[in-house]
């Protein structure tokens, strides 16, 4: 039996172009969060959520609770279990924050140091990878492109629909 199409490819038949290039976006997205969940798992016994902790964590520093949190798209209570579980394996540590009590600082270990590096280079080893088949410049094309892609507001999306002939595939 043969694989069915990607979505991005029945959509691209179906028009518009703008939601057949973002389902495409998506799909890339889906499948390189994959590879990196695999590579993470298999070379150094981390989940993304785990490795974008990490990351997160500048080496040497503390860092509040609260400033990491900003830069990652998890509760507050999966912060703390995630945080919990990389303390337990000894890649950080938590201590109370000496300017104010009732906070709590993060910072990673000498293991933990070296798991992000090592980490740190699987990512990109990952990221140019998929980007290789890219030829001279077009990575600097691609930036440029998706910097103009900017939500809209719901009216102009209704007036863009309208433009297509009004009934635009899901």
């Amino acid at each position: 039996m043969s694989e069915a199409p990607p979505v991005s490819s029945i959509l691209r038949r179906l028009g518009p172009i703008e939601i057949a290039t973002w389902r495409l976006m998506l799909e890339k997205h889906a499948a390189m969060l994959a590879e990196f969940e695999r590579a993470f798992r298999e070379r150094h016994g981390l989940t993304l959520n785990e490795f974008d902790a990490i990351i997160n964590i500048p080496p040497g520093q503390r860092m509040r609770h609260r400033d990491l949190l900003r830069n990652m798209v998890v509760s507050r209570s999966a912060l703390s279990r995630l945080l919990g579980r990389l303390e337990a394996r000894g890649l950080i540590e938590q201590s109370a924050d000496t300017d104010d009590q009732r906070g709590v600082c993060v910072s990673l270990t000498e293991d933990g140091e070296s798991v992000r590096s090592a980490a740190e280079q699987t990512n990109g080893e990952i990221i140019l990878s998929a980007f290789a088949g890219l030829g001279e410049g077009e990575s600097e094309e691609l930036f440029d492109l998706v910097s103009k892609i900017n939500p809209r507001r719901p009216q102009a999306a209704s007036e863009a629909a309208a433009a297509h002939g009004g009934t635009l595939p899901a």
